[in-house]
């Protein structure tokens, strides 16, 4: 079983006018040792998925058997399933108008609630965030296409266990990065 820790996930429309720009205003809103990540939606499966990916890159740092040395940046590796920093890259934001995912983590565990809250609202409207469902992915075809070809999900796993199970295979290569390693 997992522990607990301390997220907020942020799904919304935002406009990128420049991703280093955008990233380091991110990293400005968030007090000092809370980490931010920010996920491009059309390749993230589901909310459960950036957790799975956030918990996983906190244990690999507690275990000394992180890849990166930025927490940020293992959560990427995680969400990714890789370990190549080059390709988890593509899984990022790029520019424009987009549709985006963004991490709020609170690695010591010490903020309460509302703390935590206050840090994603701030967020929000820093970075100017319509605020939106994430969605199925079964619902959105240009989402599922892009996961299924940036996970390299196969025509023959999809026949095996059906469409509604791509959130799942996502999972599991999430997973598989430990044993990548």
């Amino acid at each position: 079983m997992e522990e607990r820790v301390s997220i907020r996930v942020i799904v919304g429309r935002t406009f990128v006018e420049s991703v280093p720009a955008f990233l380091a205003a991110l990293r400005e809103v968030v007090p000092s040792g809370v980490c931010i990540q920010a996920f491009d939606a059309k390749k993230v499966a589901s909310e459960q998925h950036i957790r799975s990916a956030v918990q996983k890159a906190l244990r690999a740092f507690r275990k000394k058997r992180n890849i990166s040395q930025d927490l940020s940046m293992e959560i990427l590796l995680y969400a990714a399933g890789e370990r190549q920093i080059s390709r988890a890259l593509e899984m990022g934001i790029s520019e424009g108008e987009q549709k985006v995912v963004i991490a709020v983590v609170d690695p010591s565990n010490t903020l309460e609630e509302a703390e935590m809250n206050a840090i994603a609202e701030r967020v929000k409207r820093r970075m100017n965030i319509k605020e939106e469902e994430l969605g199925d992915i079964l619902s959105d075809n240009e989402r599922k296409e892009a996961i299924i070809q940036f996970f390299g999900i196969t025509k023959d796993e999809l026949e095996a266990v059906g469409e509604e199970k791509i959130e799942k295979l996502v999972l599991e290569r999430v997973a598989l990065l430990d044993v990548k390693k």
